[in-house]
This record gives structure tokens, C-alpha cells and sequence, in this order.
């Protein structure tokens, strides 16, 4: 009965449409990213194996996103209902 609940509720969460938030990156290592969004304050958000990082259409790596750089970030509710990364996009810097 339990695992019906559980499956239940992945299944829910599976079906949610992603957030997505875009900002400065202050803060980024392989378990978070801090976002700084103007006008409100700072998101940490968290990533995991299987956040995906993107450059236009190409797959970059991690270490190429910087604090001070423009992203796009779209996001799940993880288990415990915080935002986690599932793909994060590099912007170009606003003019």
C-alpha cells in the first residue's frame, strides 16, 4: 500500500510542468545553485547528477557557468518540495 502511495506521488510530480527562473548566478558548486533575481531575493537552487547544463543548443559542463553570468534555470520540486535544476541555460549578458 505504501509503495502505491509513493509510485502515486512520483507519478504526480512527473506531471508537473517545470519553473523556470532566470538570473545572475552568485553561487555555483555541484550541490547548488544561488541565483540572484532582481527585485527579489536570492534562490538557492539544487543540483544533482542529473541536471543538464546548456550553451545555445551544446551541453556544456558545470565549470563553465560563473558567478556574475546570466542563466536560465528550469526547475522540479525535489522530494522535499525545494527547486531542483534540471536544465540550466547560459544567456548572453543583457545589453
Amino acid at each position: 500500500m505504501l509503495c502505491a502511495v509513493g509510485a502515486r506521488a512520483l507519478a504526480q510530480q512527473a506531471q508537473q510542468p517545470l519553473a523556470s527562473f532566470t538570473g545572475t548566478v552568485r553561487h555555483i558548486n555541484s550541490t547548488t545553485l544561488t541565483l540572484a533575481r532582481q527585485d527579489q531575493d536570492d534562490l538557492d537552487i539544487s543540483c544533482t547528477h542529473n541536471t543538464r547544463y546548456y550553451s545555445g543548443t551544446q551541453k556544456i559542463k558545470r565549470e563553465k557557468i560563473k558567478p556574475g553570468e546570466r542563466v536560465s534555470v528550469e526547475t522540479k520540486l525535489d522530494l522535499y518540495l525545494k527547486p531542483e535544476a534540471v536544465n540550466v541555460r547560459l544567456l548572453p549578458p543583457e545589453s
